[in-house]
């Protein structure tokens, strides 16, 4: 890869933090996802070393160069941990206007800091399809509480590495205060409210 598109993916993503290669890891593992989708992903390009087939999209002028650069598949070659040729593409796009990728197409939705993706992309989703979110924009909140989707297990990291857990999913989006928590509420606070019980990632299925 090329020194100025490598330097901006370890500028923000290859600390073992960011990068969130055992979340993507454990998600291959357990849920045999081929085909993902991760709107506001920036350069953000590890779950192409775990999943064979993943669409990012982006509307920021650097991921648009980034994803330009014939360097990158190269670099996910050289990491990729499953047999198959990878397969990445990319959208230089606001997700919240669409992008050209058929509905009900896709094993898994990414959202990761950046708004409510589960949302705007549902309909990429297949009906049984995961929706990886945190609640750094409470997105993970806006799905506990959309009837499309069901929490099915939740993420948290310890000693730097992440695990899963399916237990006791009923003490999660419990908040703490007496407030009415609506989609109108949550879209414009823009954020995470306080809850009685968080993780780290959310995992939901997309029910119908």
């Amino acid at each position: 890869m090329s020194k100025s598109a490598l330097d901006l993916y370890r500028k923000y993503f290859q600390d073992r933090q960011f990068e969130r290669l055992d979340l993507f890891e454990i998600m291959a593992a357990k849920f045999n996802v081929q085909r993902a989708l991760y709107p506001g992903s920036f350069v953000h390009i590890s779950p192409s070393f775990v999943f064979p087939d993943v669409v990012y999209v982006d509307n920021d002028k650097q991921a648009k160069q980034f994803f330009g650069k014939p360097e990158i598949f190269k670099f996910i070659a050289e990491r990729k941990i499953y047999p198959q040729e990878a397969k990445v593409s990319f959208h230089y796009a606001d997700y919240k206007n669409g992008f050209d990728e058929m509905i009900d197409s896709f094993d898994l939705l990414i959202s990761q800091y950046a708004g409510f993706v589960g949302q705007y992309c549902k309909q990429y989703l297949k009906t049984g399809g995961l929706l990886l979110a945190n609640n750094s924009h409470g997105d993970a909140g806006m799905a506990a509480i959309d009837a499309d989707y069901q929490l099915l297990a939740v993420f948290s990291v310890r000693n730097e590495k992440y695990r899963i857990s399916e237990n006791n999913l009923d003490e999660y989006f419990v908040p703490k205060s007496q407030v009415e928590i609506t989609k109108e509420y949550l879209e414009k606070l823009q954020k995470s409210i306080g809850y009685k019980k968080t993780a780290d990632v959310y995992l939901f299925q997309k029910v119908q």
